[in-house]
């Protein structure tokens, strides 16, 4: 009996905390009966046209899209600045936003450009079901009875005000709005999408490349250019030089003239150093850089030069001018600080990225940390130059999954204000990993590093390879358990031979069952293709380490077999690079069915005597075939 009281009591109690005359079935805002009331700025109306647009896709009904002037309806989602409901959001920086609820409305509202659309975007996901795992994978659930909760309250605070990574999906408009992209090199968003955070000319190795010129200067005038071990040399110019500041501040005035826009949250004018060593080495800058104790002396003061007079030209108050803390000019300078309106770029390439930059065993990161450390002493505005890919051999596995989150967290939590994760940038024809995930991650941990990134990633691999999702997870997981030791690192330079440590032969069977696992729950041909082509990651390092199927201890022509059916692949899945660079395009030469190592793919047969040899390798792998499958078949 008082089991039952109980349950009776517990009942009422339910359904006395429900809106009158509804069923806990009905219980919260009906999105099918409201209208969209849009504010009436660009970037309001566009955020309202998108919520239209999902929120027509999940339910089948038309949603009605109404300016403010309009008559009140009873049931609203409010987009943007309007009289239906003040909105506070004083102390917001560009792209926070406010979403509300109660029984009559829901109000979604946000600061700056990106504001009102960040938060459409995160209604959906957060409340609609929504996700933009890739530019072709978007989940919209049908959902013709959607409610969203009574009493939202919610409230973003971007982490960074410049965001940006690279692969084929984020270069896509809807996939980097959705996602909280912010930057203007991979995409170009329109004044109504909010803009974006964009760089006027290049942004980055921009000084001889885009500021003064050695094509236009350096036969004439060799002492605007770098003095390096006892010559000039065209790949740097001397900043200490007054006629190189004349010029680059001339070049970058002209720029603005054709390109600044003063509605813009932020313009970046990059003055970087270009990608070599040859930094100048005459009396003024070597006596400048010792005075510093770093090559930085010279770099932050040539920049500081350069934008107090471009400031002093013109009504630029948005834009804002960086440079790298890149390999020699990686350390803090002692003697010279950036400006207000410098930012200072800190380039993690010599870096571990198997085990977290904060990881105390990790030598090379400690050096990291401490120059992080102390740019931030000194300067505003740091922003980071990640890197978050295998650049020698990029369809091998790089397993750093099990540090992303905690270093973009790092990078948070030491007053960072932007961060550009470069990976696969060349992807379109080398995509044989998991560059496209690594790109979902990365911009949903720039919009927040402390989401639950395990949920992140198994939305992504559920959507994208289907039912066998699991047996995806469980690899990478044991691909991220062998990626370092203590005294090992993972290197973004890597060779192949290296990326995993202590993998037995029972590891590499047991993966090999779950990629076959993966394959056969496929439930659709392009989940299927999926799974194939993330799994050449994966032969990769099996024939680069001649293990498996590609095993040396075994009659030749199986693992030459294994070789012509892997080429075979990469060149039906679409890949032509193997790497980074011109050099790095997979061969068509037969010959590589007998070469072991996969870096040389690429290069080897580039000279003429590979042609010459090519048929006699045919021949013998035929010949080999031919014993294989009359007696050893």
């Amino acid at each position: 009996m008082k089991k039952l009281l109980c349950i009776l009591v517990g009942a009422i109690m339910i359904v006395s905390a429900l809106p009158f005359g509804t069923s806990a079935a009905e219980a919260g805002f009906d999105v099918t009966k409201a209208v969209i009331v849009s504010g009436e700025s660009a970037t309001d109306k566009y955020a309202a046209s998108r919520l239209e647009y999902y929120l027509e896709r999940i339910t089948g009904r038309d949603i009605a899209v109404v300016s403010d002037s309009q008559p009140e309806s009873e049931y609203e989602i409010v987009v943007g600045e309007t009289g239906r409901k003040t909105v506070d959001l004083d102390g917001f920086k560009d792209g926070g936003y406010v979403i509300t609820s109660d029984a009559e409305k829901v109000v979604i509202c946000g600061a700056g450009n990106k504001g009102t659309i960040n938060g459409v975007y995160a209604f959906l996901e957060d409340y609609c079901g929504c996700h933009w795992y890739e530019s072709g994978v978007i989940v919209t659930p049908e959902n013709a009875s959607l409610t969203v909760p009574y009493g939202i309250d919610d409230e973003y605070h971007p982490f960074f005000e410049y965001t940006e990574t690279d692969t084929t999906s984020s270069r896509d408009i809807e996939f980097s709005l959705a996602n909280g992209l912010t930057g203007g090199v991979y995409r170009s968003f329109t004044a109504e999408q909010g803009g974006q955070v964009g760089y006027i000319g290049s942004f980055a190795h921009t000084l001889v490349t885009h500021y003064c010129n050695p094509e236009t200067y350096f036969e004439a005038h060799p002492e605007y250019y770098a003095y390096h071990q006892g010559e000039r040399v065209p790949e740097q110019l001397c900043l200490t030089n007054p006629d190189v500041i004349d010029i680059v501040v001339g070049e970058v005035l002209e720029n603005l003239s054709r390109q600044h826009d003063p509605s813009a949250t932020i313009q970046i004018v990059s003055l970087t150093q270009h990608d070599n060593q040859n930094y100048c080495e005459c009396d003024k800058c070597k006596a400048l850089d010792n005075a510093n104790g770093s090559h930085a002396g010279t770099m932050i003061t040539f920049v500081n030069t350069v934008a107090e007079r471009v400031k002093a030209s013109g009504n630029y108050d948005n834009v804002v001018f960086d440079t790298f803390a890149y390999q020699y000019t990686r350390k803090a300078p002692t003697a010279v600080v950036p400006r207000e309106d410098v930012i200072v770029r800190l380039c993690s390439i010599e870096c571990c990225f198997g085990h977290t930059l904060d990881d105390p065993k990790c030598d090379e990161n400690k050096e990291f940390m401490y120059d992080l450390e102390q740019w931030g002493k000194i300067c505003n505005r740091v922003y980071i130059w990640d890197y978050v890919n295998n650049y020698r051999e990029t369809v091998c596995i790089f397993p750093n999954f099990g540090v992303m989150q905690r270093n973009v967290q790092i990078f948070y939590e030491n007053n960072v204000k932007g961060i550009y994760e470069e990976g696969n940038y060349y992807i379109a024809n080398s995509d044989g990993e998991f560059g496209e995930m690594r790109t979902y991650l990365l911009s949903k941990l720039m919009q927040d590093p402390y989401c639950d990134y395990d949920a992140e990633m198994n939305g992504y691999l559920e959507a994208v390879y289907g039912a066998g999702w699991q047996n995806i997870r469980e690899f990478i997981d044991i691909m991220t358990e062998h990626a370092v030791t203590d005294s090992k690192h993972l290197y973004i330079y890597q060779k192949s031979q290296k990326t995993l440590y202590g993998m037995k032969n029972t590891d590499i069977e047991y993966c090999n069952h779950l990629w076959e696992n993966a394959k056969a729950q496929a439930q659709t041909e392009e989940q299927l293709s999926q799974v194939k082509r993330s799994e050449l990651c994966w032969r990769y390092w099996k024939c680069s380490n001649q293990v498996g199927e590609f095993s040396r201890w075994q009659f030749p022509y199986i693992w030459m077999n294994a070789n012509e059916k892997f080429h075979h692949d990469l060149k039906d899945m679409g890949i032509t690079m193997m790497g980074e660079g011109a050099t790095h395009t997979l061969s068509d030469c037969n010959l590589l069915y007998l070469y072991r190592h996969l870096f040389k793919w690429t290069t080897l047969f580039e000279e003429p005597y590979w042609d010459f040899l090519n048929p006699y390798a045919v021949k013998l792998y035929e010949f080999l075939g031919k014993i294989y499958n009359a007696f050893m078949k």
